[in-house]
């Protein structure tokens, strides 16, 4: 059976009338129409119906949605000693933006950044669900650094309190979590010191997978073999790559394959996503392969996000040879 599964941010609002409470709310909380509780039961309301619609696409392995996270860096910038947000940048190549984190002092965590989005998460679905973290790396390297002065500081800081969340993510249940890190195979040559910093992670005692996107892993594929995780993901679409040919070098792990393009509204067909996954188990046992898409799905229309999720469940339903596919009768 290969299992499906999803990367990072769910679309936070859609066409409809229903698909714009959360913006609305947004403002009127600025405007201080609402209070903070109120704002609260939306974002609990919009996380519920993104797990849901997830669900009745089949997806088997679901997250949150993040639909309280403004970037992949707001919840730790915002809850962290030491960190603020600054200014907004271009996030890599895409045509969407992050604010940077400033870091100003030592960083410390009391690990309950996430705890209630994932009881939050938790109480909407039986299905499985993980939880996900930013990645020290990509947190190092994108931040304004006024206080370590050195990214291997900064990285392993970063790590330690990533770990202090990640325990706390597993006292509330989670049994994986996602580090997010496209900084891995964006700055490949740091891979030795992410290394260090995923140690530290995993002493936390929770599985995690890392998952590396907007980039080809071919540089860094088989020194994510020594990484001490669970699962490594692997972007195949968003560039050209030679990882679909090598994953042998990272067989003993489970293997998160991105084969539906999240940065890109050109859907897939069925028939694409099981050509990639029949290619990958070539070289990697079916009981451990799962497929996804490339990275979060927020910034495409709605409708794109819930047909890619179509496709990716029909592709894998293709290759098992008659899984249910997309909206029959699954539910939260």
């Amino acid at each position: 059976m290969i299992r499906t599964t999803v990367i990072g941010a769910w679309p936070k609002v859609s066409g409809g009338p229903t698909g714009q409470q959360l913006r609305t709310a947004l403002h009127r909380h600025d405007r201080g129409e609402i209070d903070d509780d109120t704002l609260d039961d939306v974002f609990d309301a919009t996380t519920r119906a993104a797990i849901g619609e997830m669900a009745v696409a089949g997806i088997d392995v679901l997250n949150d949605g993040q639909i309280r996270w403004d970037d992949l860096f707001a919840p730790f910038a915002r809850s962290w000693s030491g960190v603020s947000r600054g200014p907004l940048e271009r996030y890599y190549d895409n045509n969407t933006y992050f604010r940077q984190p400033v870091v100003a002092g030592p960083i410390s965590s009391d690990g309950r950044t996430l705890v209630r989005d994932f009881e939050t998460a938790r109480g909407a679905t039986y299905r499985e669900l993980k939880a996900a973290v930013c990645g020290p790396l990509t947190f190092a390297t994108l931040a304004v650094d006024e206080h370590y002065r050195s990214l291997e500081r900064l990285t392993l800081a970063v790590a330690d309190a990533l770990a202090v969340e990640i325990a706390a993510l597993g006292a509330a249940g989670a049994e994986l979590v996602d580090v997010e890190d496209p900084a891995l195979v964006a700055a490949a040559q740091h891979v030795d010191l992410a290394r260090e910093a995923y140690l530290r992670i995993a002493a936390a005692g929770v599985p995690i997978a890392v998952q590396t996107y907007f980039f080809p892993a071919d540089r860094v594929l088989e020194s994510l073999a020594s990484f001490p995780v669970a699962q490594i993901g692997i972007d195949l679409r968003s560039r050209g790559t030679t990882a679909l040919r090598r994953l042998d070098a990272v067989k003993d792990r489970t293997i998160v394959l991105g084969v539906v393009d999240a940065r890109n509204t050109r859907l897939e067909t069925p028939g694409e996503v099981a050509g990639l996954i029949e290619e990958a188990l070539k070289l990697v046992p079916a009981d451990r392969l799962r497929v996804a898409p490339t990275a979060g799905l927020e910034y495409l229309p709605h409708d794109v996000a819930v047909k890619k999720l179509d496709a990716l469940v029909a592709g894998a339903g293709a290759v098992e040879g008659g899984k249910p596919s997309a909206r029959a009768g699954a539910s939260a």
